[in-house]
């Protein structure tokens, strides 16, 4: 007997647009590549990159698109559920529940902790680059504005607000970014001996295999990977019939975030290689400043905003609903009483709440703004390896995914970005223990 499909709804009640047939048409469905993309270019990538270029030149450039590859394989890997299991269910984390219960616990956990992990240091982005921009108020001050601006868009749960904002705030990115690379100039055959496998000796505050580990874990994108999911499913796209905009959605979405990181790189290495090194955001900023003058800093901040509240948005956007979502995988009888909308139930107001409390990480007395960044990345490690296991159990399941079980090379792709996750967690936690 063959079941009926669900109608694909969005999270906002509003019956989904159905696949589009013509380019204009995929063009115009974007969504999901372009919010999970601004999601993840965030204060890390921005910072970790510009710290590269700035104290190595263009010699681990290598790192960007090779991770960007196992990024797509993995987060492709990851659409597949809410598209083709055969509980129709468009939740992965339900998944994740079904392939072993323990993973809803280990799930919650996860979210839980990582919300307020990821917006310590996104929140303090966020305060630099108002800092930078408009001076006045210390840092601090303009962290907790920031904060305030993030409660009013996502305290409601609306996607469709999400997914507008971003869009503005990728073209605002895009001009910034693009103004600021034509104004420095690129060497491009530096650029192109970027692409070859070394690891210079160490410039400036951090060793260079300690910035590649942080590089590969930024670029994978550690638990801001199962975002992509989520964002399918807030966006109705929760059938069969979306798979291949979905995947050109994806590809349009990793795109955008090696054109940005590719330019912050570049501007990095253009005018930040002067053997000092880089140890603050405002190095880069007035390393900017002092090369094309003061509408440099204005761009770097411009850029650091759009990254870091993009991040903050998005991240606590997703990891609210998936809290949600986890707990009621190990506590069903309340998915009973508040149904299954994630803003009904109480504790999506108490992540969001959790998560922008991370504003404590902003005060003077907590540490550097680039110190956060590194450190937290190596730091969420063993939070991608949970994600990386459970995802080739579940994929491998026909009691889940049907005849759309994984292909071998579907389950090797994953094992790779499970072997470059384990090798760069253990080389950071050794370069972070000995720091």
């Amino acid at each position: 007997m063959v079941e009926s499909k669900p109608i694909s709804t969005t999270s906002d009640d509003a019956p989904a647009a159905p696949p589009p047939t013509s380019f204009l048409g995929y063009l115009m469905s974007f969504g999901p590549g372009i919010v999970i993309a601004l999601s993840w270019v965030g204060t890390g990538d921005l910072v970790d990159n510009s710290v590269a270029g700035g104290n190595y030149g263009y010699a681990l450039l290598w790192v960007l698109p090779l991770s960007l590859v196992f990024r797509f394989l993995f987060v492709n890997s990851l659409a597949k559920y809410p598209l083709y299991n055969v509980q129709r269910d468009s939740s992965i984390v339900r998944g994740f529940a079904r392939t072993h219960p323990v993973f809803g616990w280990l799930m919650l956990i996860s979210f839980v902790l990582y919300t307020h992990l990821l917006l310590a240091f996104s929140l303090s982005g966020v305060g630099v680059a108002l800092h930078g921009l408009f001076g006045g108020l210390p840092t601090f001050w303009w962290s907790v504005i920031g904060a305030v601006s993030v409660f009013a868009v996502t305290f409601r749960g609306a996607y469709r607000v999400l997914e507008g904002t971003f869009k503005v705030v990728l073209a605002v990115m895009v001009a910034a970014f693009v103004v600021g690379v034509v104004m420095v100039g690129v060497n491009w055959p530096e650029l192109v001996r970027g692409f070859a496998f070394e690891l210079p000796p160490q410039s400036g505050l951090f060793d260079s295999s300690l910035v590649a580990s942080s590089l590969v874990l930024a670029t994978l994108g550690s638990m801001a990977n199962l975002f992509y999911p989520q964002f399918l499913r807030e966006k109705g796209w929760v059938t069969p019939a979306y798979r291949r905009v979905q995947q050109y959605d994806l590809l349009f979405g990793s795109v955008v975030v090696l054109f940005l990181g590719v330019c912050v790189w570049a501007l990095g290495a253009e005018v930040l290689s002067t053997g000092e090194g880089v140890d603050e955001a405002s190095d880069i900023a007035g390393a900017l400043g002092t090369a094309i003058g003061p509408i440099g800093s204005h761009l770097f901040y411009l850029g650091l905003l759009g990254a870091a509240w993009t991040t903050v948005a998005g991240s606590l956007f997703a990891l609210s609903k998936m809290s949600v979502e986890a707990l009621h995988t190990v506590r069903p009888g309340r998915r009973e009483r508040v149904g299954d909308d994630p803003r009904r139930d109480v504790f999506y107001k108490v992540v969001v709440v959790w998560g922008l409390a991370a504003i404590v990480w902003s005060s003077p007395a907590a540490p550097g703004f680039v110190v956060l960044v590194v450190i937290s990345h190596v730091l969420t490690s063993p939070f991608l390896l949970i994600i990386v296991v459970g995802l080739i159990a579940m994929l491998n399941k026909r009691r889940i995914m049907g005849d759309n079980v994984n292909t071998w090379k579907e389950n090797l792709a994953l094992v790779v970005v499970a072997l470059l996750v384990s090798a760069a967690a253990v080389q950071g936690f050794a370069e972070v223990l000995g720091f």
